[in-house]
């Protein structure tokens, strides 16, 4: 796998590449830039497969970078200091990243999952799922990308019927799909992702979307039951919350 550095810091660029020649030889360094202008001409004239892009640069930052570049499909790692929003945002988007000073393991781990394979298509949503959240002002977005132990699958928020945590894992059940899809994040890290104005935690162990909610049962501290006919549990500190954003809905 081809791939590309930018990175305004020199000292930072030539200790990503030592990493990346001894930890990562699968790895081809086709190019590394201190300057974002050249390294954005860079990816438009080599077309590397992979990107390690910093966020914070004075002139031109990584998401300008990555804006400039938006027609050109490749796989994506930004390297960060300190930018805790960037993090989050990285999060939505299921784009690999990187904390400075850069781990081994940490770099191996996500040169690995940018190897698995995947489809122009997935880097263009990908990408606008990214924009999306770095542009608030824009319409709220429509998908998320989340982890499988296949790969990244990309669901339509609005047909999420509801999440439930199975430890360190959660299954999400949606509309139109045969089985729930079992994902490498908590229960927390997803309900994160998610509108707080539809989603809510009717319990400890399930994240639900009160738009596909069809009925509240009065039995014990109360179910919901759901459009696909499941029931799920409301927990007694959950209830009163549960029932004042139920009626707003």
């Amino acid at each position: 796998m081809t791939c590309l550095l930018i990175d305004d810091e020199s000292d930072g660029l030539d200790l990503l590449a030592l990493l990346i020649q001894k930890y990562c030889p699968e790895l081809q360094i086709i190019g590394q830039y201190d300057q974002p202008e050249a390294g954005i001409a860079a990816i438009r004239a080599l077309r590397p497969e992979l990107v390690f892009l910093d966020v914070a640069m004075p002139d031109i930052n990584g998401f300008e970078v990555l804006e400039a570049c938006r027609d050109i499909p490749f796989h994506l790692i930004f390297t960060t200091a300190f930018n805790e929003y960037a993090v989050r945002a990285f999060k939505y988007s299921a784009i690999g990243y990187l904390l400075k000073p850069v781990d081994q393991e940490e770099l191996q781990e996500a040169v690995q999952r940018a190897q698995q394979l995947l489809t122009i298509r997935q880097h263009a949503q990908q990408r606008d799922i990214l924009f999306d959240v770095l542009q608030p002002a824009k319409p709220v977005r429509e998908k998320i990308a989340l982890s499988t132990a296949d790969g990244l699958l990309f669901l339509t928020i609005s047909d999420i019927l509801y999440c439930k945590a199975e430890g360190n894992y959660t299954r999400v059940f949606s509309l139109h799909q045969e089985k729930p899809e079992l994902f490498t994040k908590q229960l927390h890290q997803i309900e994160e992702l998610l509108p707080p104005d539809t989603f809510y935690r009717s319990h400890h162990s399930y994240l639900v979307n009160l738009k596909h909610v069809e009925q509240f049962i009065r039995s014990g501290n109360g179910e919901l039951k759901m459009k696909d006919g499941q029931r799920v549990p409301v927990s007694r500190s959950q209830k009163e919350g549960l029932l004042e954003r139920l009626s707003s809905i």
